[in-house]
């Protein structure tokens, strides 16, 4: 896990997955000059050839003309490699659907240069501070070895699934998780239309028990912690 002292002394490996060279041209220069390392493949076929190195991030355009994006996102995946989705189609279904193969987050293009660093950086922040079994994210403290969580330094009183939900964003503060992904995580065998319903109750409980805004609304997509 990587916290944020130790980010900020990480040079980061990324793989920028871009077809428009002006584009591809406007990211790399922008990411050299804040110290991320950027190796640049044009089209499906370069970008599966690299994957014999390792990219701690790999930047995707879905849109690539010779090749499936859903097919890269598997291979990325099984690499290990973050990844964050670029796509000109503000396309809900489309979008989940990747993030559903594994992409950890996306972006529609056009998006500012500035707004793709913080993504990177929160891609790579999976938790900000890790103490033998116990893990902080802002307010929250979730010690997995007395299945207990914190909030403000206050114990929660939590359902089993209410910790299961909450424990899974705090491990991973700054991932999008699709209504697919958490139904299928913890109600793999379920009826859709009453468990989705119960996936809405359980995020409002939580909220209620902390903070409004601990775990926000993507709108369409899915939740990711506030």
């Amino acid at each position: 896990m990587i916290g944020k002292a130790d980010l900020m002394n990480k040079q980061i490996k990324i793989l920028l997955i871009e077809d428009d060279r002006e584009i591809a041209e406007q990211i790399q220069r922008y990411l050299h000059s804040r110290d991320y390392i950027v190796e640049t493949a044009p089209t499906y076929f370069e970008a599966r050839n690299k994957l014999s190195a390792f990219y701690d991030v790999a930047l995707v355009d879905i849109n690539l003309p010779d090749g499936n994006a859903g097919d890269l996102v598997l291979r990325l995946k099984e690499k290990g490699i973050r990844m964050i989705i670029t796509t000109v189609k503000n396309d809900e279904n489309f979008i989940v659907k990747m993030l559903d193969q594994g992409a950890d987050d996306f972006l529609t293009k056009p998006f500012a240069l500035e707004i793709l660093r913080a993504r990177i950086d929160a891609v790579m922040r999976t938790i900000s501070v890790m103490e033998g079994s116990k893990i902080t994210y802002n307010d929250l403290v979730l010690d997995q070895a007395k299945a207990m969580i914190s909030y403000q330094n206050h114990q929660i009183d939590l359902t089993s699934l209410e910790y299961a939900v909450l424990s899974l964003f705090i491990q991973n503060p700054n991932r999008v998780f699709t209504r697919d992904q958490l139904l299928e995580r913890f109600w793999e065998n379920r009826d859709k239309v009453v468990n989705d319903n119960t996936l809405t109750a359980t995020i409002k409980r939580i909220r209620a028990k902390t903070s409004a805004d601990i775990i926000i609304t993507v709108r369409g997509i899915g939740y990711r912690m506030g």
